[in-house]
């Protein structure tokens, strides 16, 4: 290969990689957003007044935090803890519920995203339904 015709290849490449990265949005996130809705119950972490709960849907949902539509607008830096009860089972009658805790980091009126901190599944058996006779 020539000197001019593999400067060339490169300037191709170069070129290409240039477009591609011209096309990603300004969005940082290291991690995929899919569109979930479950509903999610929450508590506000260390509150010393009376104790702020609540419950919501979420909106979407990464490895690494989630969004949702609080019941009140949060404050950014609040940690919260809270649970979701996943829509799928284990042998069909084993609930799976996610458990997280995470940090508030973007509000916009009572949409707010979570920064996920810690999170965990965990199982719990549901009773089977009584069969009327």
């Amino acid at each position: 290969m020539r000197v001019s015709s593999r400067t060339a290849v490169m300037d191709a490449q170069i070129a290409r990689r240039v477009r591609l990265l011209q096309g990603l949005s300004s969005d940082r996130r290291s991690s995929v957003l899919v569109p979930v809705n479950l509903e999610v119950r929450y508590s506000v972490v260390g509150h010393r007044e009376a104790a702020e709960n609540g419950s919501s849907r979420t909106i979407d949902m990464s490895s690494s935090g989630l969004s949702f539509a609080a019941d009140t607008p949060l404050s950014i830096g609040q940690t919260l803890d809270m649970s979701i009860d996943w829509p799928v089972r284990l042998d069909r009658d084993v609930q799976i519920q996610l458990v997280a805790s995470g940090v508030v980091v973007w509000t916009s009126g009572t949409k707010t995203a979570l920064r996920l901190q810690r999170h965990e599944f965990r199982t719990r058996r549901v009773e089977p339904k009584a069969t009327s006779r």
